[in-house]
């Protein structure tokens, strides 16, 4: 339920539409399928700031003591066959497992991530473009090319939202590699 203004200053009230929730099962996959493609997209903006590759993540799983089976699927979303496991479900142990990999990887490269970070707001004070920044301009460059070949089978997104959603996964990933990164990214999945 939505209130908002109305013209007099008066309130009015605006119902969501009508949802059916006759199909519980086929809601749970679509949210499944959901934090599968934000976890991906994570990981595909840590990969394209970083430059992370799959051994990184095998290493990292291996460490992390995460099934091989798990770390070869999640190497997909850096390697060229972006795409393949993107309509694949995760089980909870599966996500925790994914989550755990990419706030170790966002840890290790937080150095990177607070510098992307702290030009992206220099370049906000001074009311310029990120692409005067040569960091900013190269990691959103590579992040929409990744993005439309991870999104083979999705709508055209504009450029401009594909911007704001490179600089937006820029400040999660800073978020993810504090110490309870862990904790917020499990929390803004909605799990």
């Amino acid at each position: 339920m939505v209130t908002s203004a109305a013209p007099g200053n008066t309130s009015v009230l605006i119902m969501p539409s009508r949802q059916d929730y006759t199909h519980p099962a086929m809601a749970k996959k679509v949210q499944s399928n959901q934090i599968r493609t934000k976890l991906d997209i994570q990981l595909l903006a840590l990969n394209v700031l970083t430059g992370i590759n799959s051994d990184s993540i095998l290493r990292v799983a291996s460490k992390l003591n995460i099934p091989p089976k798990l770390a070869d699927e999640l190497t997909l979303v850096v390697d060229e066959k972006r795409g393949v496991s993107a309509h694949k479900p995760l089980k909870t142990e599966e996500v925790k497992s994914f989550i755990l990999i990419v706030c170790h990887l966002a840890k290790q490269n937080q150095a990177l991530i607070r510098r992307a970070v702290a030009l992206m707001e220099q370049v906000a004070a001074q009311n310029t473009k990120p692409q005067s920044v040569t960091l900013l301009r190269e990691y959103l460059d590579k992040f929409e090319k990744a993005y439309k070949q991870y999104q083979i089978y999705s709508e055209n997104t504009s450029h401009d939202n594909l911007e704001k959603l490179g600089l937006k996964l820029l400040v999660d990933l800073l978020f993810y590699s504090a110490p309870q990164g862990c904790s917020r990214l499990w929390s803004s999945l909605k799990f």
